[in-house]
């Protein structure tokens, strides 16, 4: 940087300076290029590969002519059909380019330096950036031996004084989940004023798991504040399209923090997608039957070779290793062959630091028996 330039670094506050290094998501496109000879398999953002409803992509087509015109802010269209969906009052909603904008705007706007926030360990990494930026303080329960995650344990840490709870649910990167007995225990040891911030993200995938519980119904009978953020990424395939909501518990909590927000942040377009997205739940189904029986196949080959996994109730299978480094080895090694998978630190572990977690998207058959064939070869 030249001398005569004022160093941005004291422009801003010593948390956001003192945040590591972000990571740049995969470049499929120059991947390509430099690999020509390989089939790319994206099995590391939990994308859905079947792509959206056709409903979708015509209304897209329909409203091209309307991308010069702004688009309408209070999200009326959507807000009613997520609404009549979930049974859940409109006004309690709030939607945004991505659950994660929601996420960052809550740690911006509810947190301050020297709050804790209570998590499960391993959870959704950029939880830790979110918090790190506002001065706040990441407390995670980590998994037993079993892979389970326990309860009571997460109660006891609730001892504390805990401004905030983040319960991702099912939890990424493990799938983990817990039952209603469980979270009940959890919400009643809270105190009445610690905010729950339910990542629901995905919520729809859980349906094949016979004890997985209605966390809001919980909510609602124990009158614990919350906000479930949940997203039109996954299920309904609109990723690129970056639209994400949240369910407030009341609908002063949504009036609140939409006047902390910008005027227009979902596009004409997305709305559009998004409002196609719900009238098509045959396409959905589909998708969502299709996830859980190619989940149990996958599962069941990855056991008959000793393979550990996480009881998973999203649309990815998360394999547990004793390094982190092993983790990282493994995802490197299959992208090398065209395969893409996440691998990322489990829980902390003596003398090596951390364990290691692979979580691995449910693709179409052919995407997971590639996937399973090479990975034989590695573990």
């Amino acid at each position: 940087m030249p001398n005569d330039l004022t160093d941005p670094k004291i422009l801003l506050r010593h948390e956001v300076v003192n945040l590591p290094p972000f990571k740049v998501g995969v470049k499929y496109t120059d991947f390509a290029k430099s690999h020509p000879d390989l089939e790319i398999v994206r099995l590391a953002s939990n994308e859905n590969p079947y792509g959206p409803s056709p409903l979708v992509l015509e209304a897209i087509h329909e409203n091209l002519n309307k991308i010069h015109l702004y688009p309408d802010n209070t999200c009326s269209d959507i807000a009613d059909g997520i609404g009549a969906l979930l049974n859940v009052d409109p006004s309690c909603l709030i939607f945004d380019c991505g659950a994660e904008s929601i996420m960052l705007s809550l740690m911006n706007l509810c947190l301050r330096p020297g709050d804790k926030v209570v998590s499960l360990s391993p959870s959704f990494p950029v939880l830790n950036i979110f918090t790190a930026a506002v001065g706040a303080e990441v407390i995670g329960v980590s998994h037993e031996d079993d892979l389970s995650f326990s309860a009571d344990k997460f109660c006891a840490v609730m001892k504390q004084n805990i401004k905030m709870v983040y319960l991702c649910m099912p939890n990424n990167p493990t799938g983990s989940y817990f039952t209603e007995p469980e979270l009940t225990k959890i919400v009643k040891a809270a105190s009445s004023d610690t905010l729950f911030v339910l990542d629901e993200a995905y919520v729809e995938f859980s349906s094949d798991k016979f004890d997985y519980p209605n966390m809001i119904k919980i909510f609602e009978i124990t009158s614990q504040p919350y906000i479930s953020l949940r997203t039109m990424s996954k299920a309904y395939a609109l990723a690129g399209m970056r639209i994400g909501y949240a369910i407030c518990y009341h609908e002063d909590l949504a009036i609140m923090l939409k006047k902390a927000n910008t005027v227009f942040n979902v596009g004409v377009l997305t709305l559009k997608a998004a409002e196609a997205a719900l009238l098509d739940p045959a396409h959905l189904k589909k998708y969502l039957n299709s996830v859980s029986i190619e989940k149990a196949r996958v599962e069941q080959e990855l056991r008959s070779l000793d393979i550990r996994l996480f009881n998973s109730a999203g649309n990815f299978i998360c394999i547990t290793l004793p390094e982190f480094k092993q983790a990282k080895r493994i995802e490197t090694d299959l992208q090398e062959a065209g395969i893409f998978i996440k691998g990322q630190k489990g829980r902390p572990a003596k003398n090596v630091g951390f364990e290691g977690v692979l979580r691995i998207t449910i693709g179409r058959p052919e995407e997971n028996d590639k996937m399973l064939a090479e990975l034989r070869k590695l573990i």
